[in-house]
C-alpha cells in the first residue's frame, strides 16, 4: 500500500467523519427549530387570549420569530455544504482510482522495461559467444594452414 494510498484513505476518512458530524448537527438543529416554532405558536395562542400584553412581550416574540428564520437559513445553508463535501468525496474517490490506473500502467511499463532489458542482454551475450567462436575457428584454421 503506498504513500497516496494511505494519504486518500485519510482523507477521505476525515471527509466521511465530517459529513456524519454535519448530518448530526442538522439533525439537532431540526430539532431547535421544531421546538423554536412551538413556542412561538404557543406564545402567539398566549398573546391572542390575553388582552393587555405588554409590548415587551410583543417583541420578544418578533424576535425569536426572526431568530427562527436565520436558524432555518443557517440549516439551508449547512444543508449546501454537506452535498458539497458528498459532491468532493466522489471527486477524491476519483482521483484515487486515476492514481491507482496511474500505478498499474507504470508496474505494467517497469515489467515491460525489465524483459526487454533482459533479452537485449541475452542478445548481447549471444553475439559475443559468436563472435568469439568465430575468431577461434578462423584463427585454428589460420594456424592449421601453415
Amino acid at each position: 500500500m503506498g504513500a497516496n494510498e494511505i494519504l486518500f484513505g485519510l482523507i477521505t476518512a476525515a471527509i466521511i467523519a465530517l459529513v456524519i458530524f454535519l448530518i448530526w448537527f442538522i439533525v439537532k438543529l431540526i430539532g431547535t427549530a421544531r421546538a423554536l416554532s412551538a413556542l412561538i405558536e404557543t406564545a402567539d395562542q398566549a398573546l391572542k387570549e390575553a388582552s393587555g400584553v405588554d409590548q415587551a412581550l410583543k417583541d420578544a416574540i418578533g424576535e425569536i420569530s426572526q431568530n427562527l428564520r436565520s436558524l432555518r437559513t443557517i440549516t439551508d445553508d449547512v444543508g449546501a455544504v454537506t452535498s458539497d463535501l458528498k459532491s468532493f468525496s466522489g471527486a477524491v474517490r476519483g482521483v484515487g482510482q486515476g492514481v491507482q490506473g496511474l500505478t498499474t500502467n507504470v508496474k505494467e511499463l517497469s515489467d515491460l522495461v525489465q524483459n526487454l532489458g533482459k533479452e537485449t542482454v541475452a542478445s548481447v551475450c549471444g553475439v559475443r559467444t559468436g563472435i568469439k567462436t568465430g575468431f577461434e575457428v578462423f584463427l585454428k584454421n589460420l594456424l592449421a594452414g601453415k
